[in-house]
This record gives C-alpha cells, structure tokens and sequence, in this order.
C-alpha cells in the first residue's frame, strides 16, 4: 500500500475529546494529526494555551534539491500550458461552447484547475520534511487535482467532438482545434498526476518526544 493509500485509510477520528475534556472536530483532527498537545496555564495564571508538539512521521521527497526546484519548475510550466490550453479554446466563439453538454464539462474544469493553483500553493513552497497535513495539502492535493482535472478536459474534448459529428458546419476545422486543444490539456494533466505518483516519499521518524501528560492527535 502507497503512503497517500495509508493516510487516506486511517482517517482521523471525529470528536475525540481532549484530557481537559474539550472535543474538537474532524478537520481539527485532520490538520493536527500527529501532534500531541496539553493543555498548560498561561503565565498570569488566569486560564490555559493549548501546546503543540509534532510527534509523527514526516515526509520528505527522496530527490536532491536540484531536482525538487526543477520538478516545481516543470509542473508550473505544464500548469501554464494547460490553462492557455483551456482558455485559449473556451474563448472562442464556436457553436460547441455554447452547447449544454460541451459546456458542462467546461464549467466542472474550472474548480479543479483552481485546485491546482491552491495544491500549488502548499506544494512549491513546501519544506524538505513535510507534516502530515503538509503532504495532504501538497502531493495528495496535487494529485486529485489533476487527475480530476484530466477526465473533465478528456470529456470536454470527447462532447465536443460529439457536437462536430452531430452538427457538421463551415467551422470543421476551429471545431478540431478546440477539442484537440482539450485533449491535449487532458493529456498534459495526467502527465502532471503520473510524475506525481512517482515521486518516492521517504518516511522520517520525528524526534520529539510527547509533553507529559499530552494528548496524540490521530
């Protein structure tokens, strides 16, 4: 089982109280998993701050830093072809934009390419050793998106070539150019969640120990 299987299988518990008896939320749990924290009195001794200390596993890519600032370099270069791509034959004033089931698939691109820019936004800046919730918010993300991004681009260039067979016009070969334009944004896409997928992620042990008396966020 890959380390993005592992993580998305044991899913952080909802609610699970705190030693001081407070219960927080499943996204609470979700972007402190491996944390361990305790509830310690502020200095003028007038109620408590929550401390937090990571006690688990990180992730970190096994690349050099060479190849970690080029792979980012490629993905935003791939990224920019694809949202000229997309635009570039969206904006055209062709029948086939204007058609329910050529422009379905178009507006359900539009969130997950800006996905892509969101998942770009842990994962260009992100550290050598990531958290948990770091590599969720960065590979994880990275990869839905794009793979979410390829289908809907591939459906796109599927209706459209649909709507040519079923509506021959003058506008044959802009019609081609559009969906060969999505196809090839679809392709560029998946390109981007295939290299993803195979970056290897070492996992490091954490070297902090739990504060006394703590609770393991899981």
């Amino acid at each position: 089982m890959g380390l993005g299987d592992q993580l998305r299988s044991s899913p952080p518990k909802d609610g699970k109280p705190k030693r001081s008896g407070i219960a927080h939320s499943k996204a609470y749990h979700r972007f402190f998993e491996g944390y361990a924290e305790v509830s310690v009195p502020n200095p003028d001794g007038k109620g408590y701050r929550i401390q937090r200390v990571y006690t688990g596993n990180y992730y970190r890519q096994d690349l050099t830093q060479g190849q970690r600032i080029r792979l980012r370099g490629l993905y935003v270069a791939l990224f920019l072809c694809i949202a000229y791509l997309f635009v570039s034959s969206a904006i055209l004033p062709l029948t086939s934009n204007s058609t329910w089931y050529a422009v379905l698939p178009q507006a359900v691109s539009v969130p997950f390419l800006f996905w892509i820019v969101v998942a770009f936004v842990s994962y260009l800046p992100a550290g050598r050793d990531m958290t948990i919730a770091d590599y969720r918010s960065s590979s994880l993300s990275l990869r839905n998106a794009t793979l979410g991004s390829a289908i809907c681009l591939g459906i796109t260039a599927l209706a459209t070539l649909i709507f040519i067979a079923l509506h021959p016009s003058d506008e044959l070969l802009r019609e081609l150019l559009s969906a060969g334009k999505y196809l090839a944004g679809g392709l560029i896409a998946l390109l981007m969640y295939r290299i993803e997928t195979k970056v290897k992620y070492l996992t490091i042990p954490s070297q902090h120990q739990p504060p006394e008396n703590s609770y393991e966020i899981k």
